[in-house]
């Protein structure tokens, strides 16, 4: 993701945007204490407005992995499987904790508490749906929800009004978990950026 750039290509390496579309400047890297872990659908990859690598590239401690099947990815296994961490993933239904519910169950168990990881899928609906369904390892894992917030993503068809894009999303959960907006304040000015320089777009080709 930090690697140079190549001159030859036509992409950025870092975050993966159209070299003329660059949003390198407004990356801002950020110290996130709760690692968060990115699993991108392969239709994502070279969609012009997603996300996933602008928050990637934003966050010290994320990581961003391709593909549908994870069933037999040992680094995802292995995480999942390891006894001195906990990992949740975002996936808002009525099983979902809250995040409020889920700092009460840490409260509750602090003499054994273990650190977390957070976990978020990168697709549209349909297709994270998709990718839960086909990883049984995912499927199985406790899941925490967000509360309503609007979202701002306006350049893309949102599935439902409350929806976040991934960036949106990532903000939201961090930010909440760990109580310091303010440090993760980075991520929605890059957002905004990226919506403005669409709309600007946009609003050139109508003229």
């Amino acid at each position: 993701m930090t690697q140079p750039n190549n001159k030859k290509s036509r992409y950025c390496t870092r975050c993966t945007r159209a070299l003329k579309a660059c949003l390198c400047d407004y990356i801002v890297p950020v110290e996130n204490q709760t690692p968060l872990y990115i699993l991108q659908h392969p239709n994502e990859v070279a969609h012009p407005k997603g996300t996933a690598s602008l928050l990637a590239a934003s966050l010290k401690g994320a990581e961003l992995h391709v593909g549908e099947d994870f069933s037999q990815v040992d680094w995802l296994n292995e995480l999942l499987a390891d006894p001195a961490r906990r990992c949740y993933l975002l996936w808002p239904d009525e099983e979902a904790l809250s995040l409020a519910q889920l700092r009460q169950q840490c409260e509750l168990t602090s003499g054994s508490h273990l650190p977390i990881a957070f976990i978020l899928l990168d697709g549209t609906w349909r297709k994270a749906y998709r990718m839960l369904q086909s990883n049984p390892m995912l499927a199985r894992l406790p899941r925490i929800g967000l509360e309503a917030v609007a979202g701002q993503y306006a350049i893309r068809k949102k599935p439902f009004p409350d929806a976040l894009s991934t960036l949106e999303a990532g903000y939201h959960l961090l930010a909440q978990w760990e109580g310091t907006p303010e440090r993760y304040a980075p991520l929605l000015t890059l957002f905004n950026q990226l919506n403005s320089q669409w709309l600007a777009f946009a609003e050139g080709r109508r003229r």
